[in-house]
């Protein structure tokens, strides 16, 4: 049986557990008698993950860096953000028919991480674990209008942009009239670009910094989007951004309001 497995990545797996593991690290000499590997591969791996800021070397020992408590602290806020968001996009989908959803930033798109169904019979949405093109799905345009905006030719060429419907905006110029909509308006939509006779409508969930992490949107069939008030539509969905992101980046806020304060 053939083994995928690389060495030296599985190596440096084990040595980001056991430095992180240890409160006050590890010196490249227990490493090397911890990881019965020979003292100049584990030298190497050291010298990588700290070029990479993952470890950091303070004399001789080597601790968590700058970039692994990043990465860290992203996987956290992520995991909070969908806790907070699942209800809200529940009482979302209650409220407007639609199937509700979180969406977050991906290179290749906008990956969705919790969808909750339509109580109508007519319903249509990608799974959690999904991503959505940029171009024609309205997290995407949003995460492209935000993160994106000036890399829409590099992102074309890698084929990134694809021609779903005939509605699909796929060309740089086309999506730049497209992304100022979506920067004036504060919402970008799907207008049966990604599936014929299915709209999306999607709202940038903003962290304390302001930044765009999320997108929460709403998806249903053409025909039972049309009896949807569009300006009211437009209002939920805004609103429920909003308060996923005081309830996730705010917490104190939202309970001083709850208490009257």
């Amino acid at each position: 049986m053939v083994s995928y497995v690389i060495p030296n990545l599985a190596n440096a797996c084990r040595i980001l557990s056991l430095v992180t593991e240890s409160d006050q690290g590890l010196s490249l000499s227990e490493l090397e008698q911890r990881l019965a590997v020979p003292r100049t591969t584990a030298f190497r791996i050291l010298q990588t993950l700290c070029q990479e800021q993952v470890l950091e070397k303070h004399g001789k020992r080597y601790l968590a860096g700058a970039q692994l408590f990043k990465m860290g602290l992203s996987l956290l806020s992520s995991q909070r953000l969908q806790q907070q968001a699942l209800p809200m996009l529940q009482q979302l989908a209650l409220t407007t028919g639609l199937t509700a959803h979180l969406a977050l930033p991906h290179a290749k798109g906008a990956l969705l991480v919790e969808v909750c169904d339509s109580p109508n019979p007519l319903r249509l949405a990608a799974r959690p674990g999904s991503i959505a093109d940029f171009n024609c799905s309205a997290a995407g345009k949003v995460f492209l209008a935000f993160h994106h905006f000036d890399q829409l030719p590099a992102l074309a060429a890698a084929g990134l942009f694809k021609q779903r419907t005939a509605n699909s905006l796929v060309q740089p110029q086309q999506l730049i009239t497209e992304l100022q909509r979506v920067l004036a308006r504060g919402y970008a939509s799907d207008e049966m670009e990604y599936h014929e006779d299915v709209r999306c409508l999607a709202v940038p969930v903003r962290n304390s910094q302001g930044t765009v992490v999320a997108a929460v949107g709403v998806t249903g069939p053409s025909a039972l989007y049309a009896k949807k008030t569009q300006t009211d539509l437009i209002a939920s969905v805004k609103q429920t951004a909003i308060d996923i992101a005081l309830s996730t980046y705010r917490p104190q806020l939202v309970a001083n309001n709850a208490r009257g304060q």
